[in-house]
Order: structure tokens, then C-alpha cells, then sequence
């Protein structure tokens, strides 16, 4: 049956009149959601950011309003790099959020951004120590400690990193091997050279490829060097020169290492 001109056009304002009732009942915060990916599919992403915030002011649902403040702090984290501007909406989420996931999430990107992009060490270590409790995944868990062990180690605090480390290795099972790697490192640092060669020693038993793809070759090498050791540093070099990828920095290493055991009484106790 064909439909009157009149009913035609009584259905199409009727069907007009119910969108209209819909959209007017969207809540305010879900209408500015959605200009804030307008904007963010023009690359405006300093307005997409504020309309993001915005909305999650206005948002109710707390689930909603912290999905809207996570939104807009990877935004403003990663297109705009306003970091500190990031940490303070990361911080909203830490505080308001009833979910414990989206909290976690928050305090692991305040400590990653206080440790890759502001290098406030201090503060990432304070950071991460907050966080690495919160983690119940075994793995995760290994990797925050990690970084806590390399912030001490960046700050200064040699005896805390091996503390720290060595507490971490009695429980690691993933990432034992980077654990001994930065044991090697912080021993370098306190200048304790012998006991660093004998944990890079040990790596390479537990794991040559492991070795290998960290350049630890060179690293082992250049510690028999800081050890005034010259004669096993270039044996040592020659010994593996083939598990040395960058040939340009063995040739380097090897013509160095050859001028000090030929200057050795004049280059013992000199900076190099």
C-alpha cells in the first residue's frame, strides 16, 4: 500500500523529532567527547585535550570519567609532550578512579615519564616505589625493580642498587640475566673491578647469545682496561672479536688498548 504525501511527511517529522529527542538527551559530557576526536582528526590535539578534560568534569559515571582523563593525558603525554601537565591529570586518575587497573596504569606512566622524558630520577625512584607493590604480575613486578635498581644506580645510591638487586635475584626467574648485567654495571661504578669481570664471567656462562646481544664483549673488555689490566683487555678483545658486531669501535678499541701497553709506565694513573 502506497503512503499519502501527508503520512509520508507526518512519518519523516515524527522520525526527525525522536533523533532530535535522542541527541538532546546524549549527556553533555558525551557531546564534547566527541568534538574532542573531531579535533584530534584535524591534529588538534591541544583543544582535543582540554575538550577531553572537560567532558570528564561533567562526566558522572566514574568508569566514563576516568576513561575520558586517560584519554587526554596520553595526549597531552604524547602529542603535546606537556609532561608535568600529564602527571597532573595521571594524578586525577590515581585519586578518583575506583577501578584498580586504570590506577596502576596512571602511577606506572607518572614514573615512566618522571624517568624517560623529565630524568627527575629522584622522583621516578620515589615513583616506582609507590608502584612496584601495586603490581601482582611476577614479571611486571621484576621490571619495576629493575628500573628502581637503575634510578639508584643514576642517582648515585651504589650500596642501595646492589641491596636491591641482590634481594631480586633470589626470587627472579625472567629477568635474572639483567638483573647480573646491571650488578656488573653498579661495581663498575664503585670502581670494583674484579668483581664486575667475574659477573660478566658469569653471564656469558649462563647465556652467550644473551651476552652477545648486549654488547657485553666490549663492556668486559673496557673493565680489564679500568682495571690498568691492558694485556688481557686486548686478549680478550681479540679473543671474541668475531661476537663483536661494530668493527669500527673493535679497531678503536684495539689500536687504543695497543698505544697503552706500549705507554703503560706513562698512562698508569692517568685519566684517560
Amino acid at each position: 500500500m502506497k503512503i499519502k504525501p501527508q503520512k509520508k511527511y507526518i512519518k519523516i517529522f515524527l522520525i526527525l523529532q525522536v533523533f532530535v529527542f535522542i541527541n538532546a538527551c546524549r549527556p553533555a559530557s558525551e557531546k564534547i567527547y566527541n568534538e574532542a576526536y573531531n579535533e584530534i582528526e584535524k591534529g588538534h590535539f591541544r583543544v582535543a585535550a582540554n575538550f577531553l578534560e572537560k567532558s570528564a568534569e561533567l562526566e558522572l559515571n566514574n568508569s566514563t570519567k576516568n576513561k575520558y582523563l586517560l584519554e587526554a593525558a596520553r595526549i597531552i603525554r604524547f602529542e603535546i609532550q606537556d609532561y608535568e601537565r600529564a602527571i597532573r591529570v595521571y594524578r586525577k586518575i590515581i585519586l578518583n578512579s575506583q577501578e584498580e587497573n586504570k590506577r596502576i596504569s596512571a602511577q606506572k606512566a607518572i614514573a615512566e615519564i618522571y624517568l624517560e622524558n623529565l630524568f627527575n630520577y629522584n622522583k621516578a625512584l620515589k615513583e616506582l616505589q609507590i608502584l612496584e607493590p601495586l603490581i601482582k604480575n611476577t614479571n611486571d613486578k621484576e621490571k619495576i625493580k629493575l628500573k628502581i635498581v637503575l634510578t639508584q644506580y643514576l642517582t648515585g645510591n651504589f650500596n642501595q642498587a646492589l641491596e636491591e638487586i641482590n634481594t631480586a635475584l633470589l626470587s627472579a626467574k625472567d629477568e635474572i640475566l639483567n638483573f647480573l648485567k646491571m650488578k656488573a654495571q653498579v661495581l663498575v661504578a664503585q670502581k670494583k673491578y674484579k668483581e664486575a669481570i667475574a659477573i660478566y664471567l658469569e653471564i656469558f656462562s649462563r647465556d652467550a647469545k644473551y651476552f652477545e646481544s648486549e654488547n657485553l664483549f666490549i663492556a668486559t673488555s673496557v673493565v680489564y682496561e679500568e682495571n690498568e689490566e691492558y694485556a688481557e683487555a686486548l686478549q680478550y678483545l681479540v679473543k671474541h672479536k668475531a661476537q663483536i658486531k661494530d668493527k669500527s669501535y673493535y679497531e678503536l678499541r684495539y689500536k687504543r688498548l695497543k698505544e697503552r701497553l706500549v705507554n703503560k709506565p706513562f698512562y698508569k694513573g692517568k685519566r684517560k
